[in-house]
């Protein structure tokens, strides 16, 4: 295993296996006080995954970005320069194997991002290549002869990439294909959130369901108003949805 984790804009987590090796002004992530880190002048990550639970993921990793904010108008340093690099933190007791644990490092580089459109475009273009590879090479949905299993006791060739035309017109709108839908490969253009979220009753009887509050990045990094436009903005291309992302 690697005795450092790169994360993006040139930061880094470096691994520690005693707990000897921890610097003396680290800082507990799961006990940040700005009081603590006012006096230390330093906010530099003590992570141990040994002590820090993961149902207490989501609001360490809340409470670390509001203090992050804090020091940095107060222009306390985030981390130690290392040559062209910043040491955030020093992490313990680490399973590179654990998904649970990458997930909050995934967080953890997300508040690394100076704006909030860049943490944004992060979280949206990590959990979609999440979702992708779930579904990369399976044959989850169980195509056969260009029906998927949902519709194979039909007549229909209808997906889930179709969608009504003129929604307000109900019954009397068109079904069509969705305007984003590469041909050529079957994938979509446009990176959309929303339908790569979205499994129909064929895949929930199999166990597949993607629920928001189980996706640490988008249950930590987004209010409520913000996940109702990620769940249900289909068929939109993703500058669009980051618009309205970065509205609320």
């Amino acid at each position: 295993m690697n005795s450092v984790i790169d994360l993006d804009n040139n930061y880094q987590l470096k691994i520690i296996n005693s707990y000897s090796d921890f610097p003396d002004n680290v800082t507990n992530i799961d006990n940040l006080k700005i009081s603590t880190i006012f006096r230390q002048k330093i906010l530099l990550l003590k992570i141990d995954f040994n002590t820090l639970k993961k149902e207490n993921f989501k609001n360490v990793l809340r409470k670390f970005l509001s203090i992050k904010n804090i020091i940095l108008k107060k222009h306390i340093p985030l981390g130690i320069r290392n040559e062209n690099t910043t040491i955030i933190g020093y992490i313990i007791n680490y399973d590179e194997n654990n998904e649970k644990q990458n997930d909050f490092i995934l967080g953890i580089n997300a508040i690394l991002f100076d704006t909030k459109y860049e943490r944004y475009n992060y979280i949206y273009d990590t959990v979609c290549n999440y979702l992708d590879s779930y579904f990369y090479g399976k044959n989850l949905c169980d195509f056969k002869n260009n029906k998927c299993g949902e519709k194979r006791t039909t007549s229909s060739v209808t997906g889930c990439c179709r969608h009504f035309k003129i929604k307000w017109l109900g019954p009397f709108s068109k079904l069509v294909e969705c305007e984003y839908l590469n041909m050529d490969n079957h994938t979509c253009s446009v990176k959309c959130i929303s339908c790569k979220l979205f499994t129909c009753d064929y895949l929930r009887k199999k166990g597949i369901q993607f629920k928001i509050k189980d996706i640490l990045l988008l249950d930590t990094f987004f209010n409520p108003l913000q996940k109702y436009f990620i769940k249900y903005t289909t068929f939109t291309p993703k500058e669009k949805i980051l618009k309205r992302l970065i509205m609320f």
